[in-house]
């Protein structure tokens, strides 16, 4: 025992984000359990304030709260997000900045494992002794895959270009030079980049939030089938999928399996849009499945907390006898199988969780990341993207109904599912950490 390298393991993630967190969770148990027999981890995730605090306790990790104390019931309360900027003020970036680099000062980790979170990339990096750092990723946020081969379509931000045929967007996208791409606010992130003035930078120049996420491993938690036509450099790993698998003891709630009754011949309709969603589009979703059409169907609706008071969401909805709207955990794993159809707002762990499932997806994207996620489902024939400024009652259910009348949707998900189901992400993921750790830190 005297003679095992302790191992110290600083997680950085988004921590009041449901599907960051649950990924850093996943991670930090496979590094536990294909931890070699000379090494021990010892793990500890950064807390700024969470609702998910709990779930990292439980699963057998520390927290380290550090500055400033936010009420973490979503990352967009938190932050303040407005427009692209995912912080709203410099101030606020800075505080984080600062909380981050005294925190790692503290701990003096061996090694800073951070998810999508500049601020991580940023303070690993400015710490009184820079720390490495390993970065999990759902698509391979390099800067030349991906503004040359991942985004193949315009971003629904640019709203005249939603109108044109797929195929038109596509070409038009080919032609957008690079350096006009990488101009884009979501990729530039002003007020990091403001509050990055304040502090004492010795690295690269950093202009977008390529630079910022820059590891010096970065996994990829996705399907070697999205992958495939990426040249990525030789410190992206595309590891497999990485998402919450339903747990033996998890216990499907009875108002669920009275509305997904298997007696029950209805359509059956998992809506899911994740705390990253907004209220407006949450409602267009319910007024879907409860107007019109929608009144034949049956649907399970999860209002998070983060997104809206639940009164609200039942209010939308009004008497609507064929929906349950709860905003309790749910293991979605396992609902997800019971639906026909889920509709989505294409974050990564949603999406991988239809897939394992089978159930082809509706969706629309709150960014670019969400926009790919549901974009390589769409390309496979699995699902429907609805461009943000077109996601409205009528087209949901448009959607929903082309997905229900034509059964190639499911063949084509039972393929992506078969591909999942040939994959172990938490191991690969774990395995890639390891040999990074053994080969290059030490």
């Amino acid at each position: 025992m005297g003679n095992k390298k302790v191992l110290k393991i600083v997680f950085s993630s988004v921590i009041s984000d449901a599907g960051e967190v649950t990924r850093a969770i996943e991670i930090a148990d496979g590094i536990r359990r294909f931890c070699p027999e000379d090494y021990e981890v010892d793990i500890t995730f950064l807390s700024t304030g969470s609702v998910f605090e709990d779930k990292v306790i439980s699963n057998g990790f520390k927290i380290y709260k550090c500055l400033p104390s936010l009420p973490g019931i979503g990352f967009r309360e938190d932050f303040k997000t407005k427009g692209s900027n995912i912080i709203g003020d410099v101030k606020l970036a800075g505080e984080l900045l600062k909380g981050e680099i005294d925190a790692f000062n503290d701990l003096k980790p061996d090694v800073v494992i951070y998810g999508f979170n500049p601020i991580a990339g940023l303070a690993r990096r400015m710490a009184d002794k820079p720390i490495p750092g390993i970065c999990y990723m759902p698509i391979p946020m390099q800067k030349d895959v991906y503004l040359t081969t991942l985004m193949k379509d315009a971003p629904d931000n640019i709203k005249p270009l939603t109108y044109l045929p797929l195929n038109f967007r596509k070409s038009i996208m080919k032609l957008i030079p690079k350096a006009i791409k990488l101009k884009v606010p979501a990729f530039v992130q002003t007020n990091i980049i403001e509050a990055l003035k304040e502090f004492q930078w010795n690295g690269t120049p950093v202009k977008t939030v390529f630079d910022m996420l820059e590891a010096d491993l970065t996994i990829i938690n996705d399907l070697e089938e999205f992958n495939k036509g990426h040249k990525l450099p030789d410190n992206f790993k595309v590891v497999g999928p990485l998402y919450a698998s339903a747990s033996s003891n998890s216990k499907i709630d009875d108002n669920i399996l009275r509305t997904f009754n298997s007696e029950n011949k209805k359509i059956k309709i998992f809506c899911t849009l994740g705390s990253s969603g907004k209220k407006e589009y949450l409602f267009e979703a319910i007024k879907a499945l409860t107007q019109g059409i929608g009144k034949e169907w049956s649907a399970v609706i999860l209002a998070p907390k983060a997104v809206c008071p639940i009164k609200e969401a039942i209010e939308c909805a009004g008497d609507s006898p064929n929906v349950y709207i709860t905003d309790e955990f749910v293991p979605a794993p396992l609902v997800n199988g019971l639906a026909d159809v889920v509709v989505s707002h294409g974050g990564q762990g949603t999406v991988q969780t239809a897939i394992a499932s089978g159930t082809p997806i509706v969706g629309f994207a709150m960014q670019p990341e969400q926009q790919i996620n549901l974009d390589n489902v769409v390309m496979k024939g699995a699902g429907i993207r609805i461009p943000i400024n077109r996601w409205n009652a009528p087209n949901i259910q448009l959607a929903i109904r082309n997905i229900i009348k034509d059964t190639s949707y499911k063949e084509n998900i039972n393929t992506l599912k078969k591909m999942l189901e040939s994959s172990d992400g938490k191991k690969n993921s774990a395995l890639a950490i390891w040999d990074y750790i053994i080969n290059k830190l030490n």
